[in-house]
């Protein structure tokens, strides 16, 4: 028996997304492109290219550069969840725990909800 999603918010968050599946949105995000960011981090081109295929992986160094490039944090830009992602859990934890709290008949900062992984 296949089930629906509890929140129809989960089909909608995106999923995980490599290093290079990344960068390469932010790049063309900020209007970029590769030979522009390669001038930007003064390195080749090439690096660039397999930095998107996922057939290298900056580092730390540019991961820095990168970083303040695009204007995220490190931890985000290495993060395989996008921003958008933790906030749609947030936004159906709090939900759930208002429905929850009504339907006891209590206050929702009584209700705790753990997610184990």
């Amino acid at each position: 028996m296949i089930h629906s999603p509890i929140d129809p918010m989960i089909e909608e968050s995106p999923a995980l997304e490599t290093l290079g599946a990344r960068l390469a949105r932010l790049r063309r995000t900020q209007g970029l492109s590769k030979t522009d960011l390669a001038d930007r981090l003064a390195i080749s081109v090439t690096a660039i290219c397999h930095w998107e295929q996922d057939r290298s992986r900056p580092k730390a160094a540019r991961l820095q550069a990168l970083s303040q490039l695009f204007g995220i944090s490190t931890a985000d830009l290495l993060s395989g969840e996008s921003v958008t992602a933790r906030q749609n859990l947030a936004e159906l934890v709090a939900r759930t725990r208002a429905e929850i709290a009504r339907a006891a008949g209590t206050n929702p900062s009584k209700v705790r909800i753990v997610i184990e992984m």
